[in-house]
């Protein structure tokens, strides 16, 4: 029994360098079928994020989030839905922080790209478009008609049927950006990305 408390000690007591506690950032889980992950620390040799579909130990993983490229690395230790990642090289995890990139665009958080219908309701129109992609904070669409900035409502993805309400935040060769009132929690986007 003190063998295996020692073991699960361990990840923690190997940590070096400054870690940030409650980040909160969704981040990607890079690959061929992309998965959701909720980032709760992070330094410049590795991350501690809560999964969806929780990875295991030994595995190589990449994981994209604001204001950094992908990030390469392993999975060093899993307790629960919650897993320990260390870093294949050093990043600057600083940058999760800046307002601005370093070519003056503002850091998003990772989109994923989905082919998904969604209902769109502005107003007292409503109207069927294709998503193209969609994040924590919001999602491009595909639509016709005349969609103005600024115009509130919602959007319901097929077939999840929920809800999620929303301003046009902009407007570009029939297609347009669709912000949400609030982030999407990591189940609500998993669950989206599950049915691309």
């Amino acid at each position: 029994m003190e063998q295996v408390e020692q073991q699960h000690s361990t990840p923690a007591e190997r940590r070096s360098g400054r870690r940030h506690s409650a980040v909160l950032l969704l981040g990607k889980v890079c690959g061929d079928h992309p998965g959701v992950c909720l980032v709760h620390n992070i330094s410049a040799s590795g991350l501690m994020a809560r999964f969806v579909d929780v990875p295991a130990v030994g595995d190589p993983i990449c994981i994209e989030v604001r204001g950094l490229p992908p990030l390469a690395g392993t999975v060093r230790w899993v307790k629960g839905q919650k897993a320990g990642i260390q870093f294949d090289s050093a990043q600057p995890y600083e940058r999760i922080f800046s307002h601005e990139n370093e070519d003056g665009t503002i850091p998003r958080p990772p989109r994923f790209p989905i082919a998904l219908n969604a209902d769109v309701r502005l107003g007292d129109r409503k109207f069927t478009a294709a998503m193209i992609d969609i994040s924590a904070g919001g999602a491009k669409l595909e639509g016709d008609g005349a969609i103005q900035p600024g115009l509130a409502g919602h959007i319901v993805v097929r077939p999840l049927g929920t809800a999620i309400p929303g301003t046009i935040c902009w407007v570009k060769d029939g297609r347009f950006g669709f912000r949400f009132v609030s982030p999407l929690r990591m189940e609500t986007l998993a669950a989206i990305v599950a049915l691309r």
